[in-house]
């Protein structure tokens, strides 16, 4: 079993920063001692993850000194502020961030050319350990210290490494993605309930359905269109539902859905390096 060697200084203390010390010490990937945690405020998050995982409460910014990984779980507004404590400890170390649509010149500026960043895009599946995170390296970063940090995003779910060019992309498709189809089904489940069901049987039927479907996809190694294919019988069931979708273009709607969403995110983006 591969593990990370060396420590990391995480800022922050709220969900993402619990998701990512569970994924990664419930597989034994990094030793609970190994991480140190800080947080502005909400100093009972700090003793609840000390209890919970067995990490170290940070006592003072100049700890980061001795950590091979900074990582920064805060939100973006509040990232600047986060790593102005750290800069006089930088030296090389790398600095992923976690927070949402702080492109990685900026993490450069933030940390005054001091460290190595690294911008990722996680979606809230990577709570239970079964998200996607897209992840971009800045230039000069080795292989190895790639390789280190791709082990310990694997332990949140699946991973790709993408050009920061396709960051608002994977914004709209992996991190939006979940309340797309949260939408889907909310609308499944609605129709279900007025064709009869009980209301936690109609979500029970869509949440296995979509598990279902998924693994599916995943473990025969096809496409949607490819399962759509399988399972449409010319006149059948299903085939009269398509044909409704298409009669109210749902393909073209939600394509329109994933533009705006990646519009948004590069607006986002835009206005915090105003």
């Amino acid at each position: 079993m591969k593990r990370w060697s060396g420590e990391i200084f995480m800022i922050g203390a709220g969900s993402m920063a619990e998701a990512f010390i569970r994924g990664v010490t419930e597989t034994h990937t990094v030793a609970p001692h190994q991480i140190v945690v800080t947080n502005r405020s909400r100093q009972e998050r700090l003793a609840y993850l000390a209890q919970e995982y067995g990490v170290r409460i940070a006592t003072s910014p100049s700890e980061a000194a001795t950590a091979r990984l900074i990582i920064v779980a805060t939100k973006p507004v509040d990232v600047e502020r986060a790593l102005q404590g750290v800069v006089p400890h930088l030296h090389g170390q790398l600095l992923l961030s976690f927070a949402a649509g702080i492109p990685i010149e900026r993490l450069r500026q933030y940390s005054q050319g001091k460290a190595w960043p690294i911008r990722t895009m996680p979606n809230i599946p990577v709570s239970v350990l079964a998200g996607m995170t897209t992840v971009t390296f800045g230039e000069g970063i080795q292989d190895a210290d790639k390789q280190a940090v791709l082990l310990l995003l694997q332990q949140l779910g699946d991973v790709a490494e993408i050009p920061e060019s396709l960051m608002d992309a994977a914004t709209a498709v992996s991190g939006s993605g979940p309340g797309f189809l949260c939408y889907l089904l909310e609308a499944m489940e609605e129709a279900a309930v007025d064709m009869g069901f009980e209301a936690e049987l109609a979500r029970r039927l869509m949440l296995q359905t979509l598990v279902g479907t998924a693994r599916t996809l995943a473990e025969w190694g096809l496409s949607p269109g490819e399962l759509r294919r399988r399972v449409t019988s010319p006149g059948g069931t299903t085939f009269a539902g398509l044909e409704v979708m298409r009669t109210g273009e749902v393909h073209q709607v939600l394509g329109k859905a994933l533009q705006a969403a990646a519009e948004r995110s590069r607006q986002f983006s835009e206005s915090l390096t105003v």
